[in-house]
């Protein structure tokens, strides 16, 4: 649809343009974002490798990018879309602590926890979008309902064969007798 081919790459852009700003400039990154580098600090210091608060803020930016790029185009979008959502909900928290400000800082702050929601719900919705198509659930609901249905059949199907079956082989077992005694008797007649 014309829609998804306009509205992914715009949604895209505000992430590959802040993923490319933070593998650029990964210090002023941490400073846009209040009290980020301690909890990156943190982050960076349970890491399994050595690893600094620069280094975390440039692979959430590479990460942004790749992930903005694909939604764009339109390759996996929604698993793009889920990407992005996790990495834009620690960012949101951290970009707007609007809990510690006054006045017209604290409005700007509000301000931009709106839009930056706003941006989250779009992702929400890129992330929820089959377009056109049903969704995983419903696709694995549909298969175990039409397996469940060719069982019924198969089984029902094999039923009537064994009742056929059973039908023949008692004919047959009835006729056996009459064969063997009219054999036995040419048999007989022979000799």
């Amino acid at each position: 649809m014309l829609i998804r081919r306009v509205a992914r790459p715009l949604l895209a852009s505000v992430f590959v343009a802040d993923g490319w700003r933070a593998l650029r400039h990964p210090a002023q990154e941490i400073e846009h974002l209040p009290g980020a580098r301690k909890q990156l600090t943190v982050l960076a210091e349970r890491a399994p490798v050595p690893l600094s608060a620069d280094v975390v803020v440039r692979a959430a930016g590479a990460t942004k990018i790749v992930a903005g790029v694909l939604l764009g185009l339109g390759v996996a979008p929604r698993a793009a879309a889920t990407v992005l959502t996790v990495l834009h909900v620690p960012t949101l928290a951290a970009a707007h602590p609007f809990w510690e400000t006054k006045g017209e800082t604290r409005r700007e702050h509000v301000a931009g926890l709106v839009r930056d929601g706003a941006v989250l719900g779009g992702l929400l919705l890129a992330a929820a979008d089959t377009a056109g198509k049903p969704s995983l659930g419903w696709r694995l609901d549909a298969a175990r309902t039409t397996t469940a249905k060719k069982a019924t059949t198969h089984a029902r199907h094999a039923r009537r064969t064994a009742k056929v079956a059973k039908v023949a082989a008692k004919q047959a077992a009835a006729r056996v007798p009459d064969k063997a005694k009219l054999a036995l008797h040419e048999v007989t007649d022979r000799v």
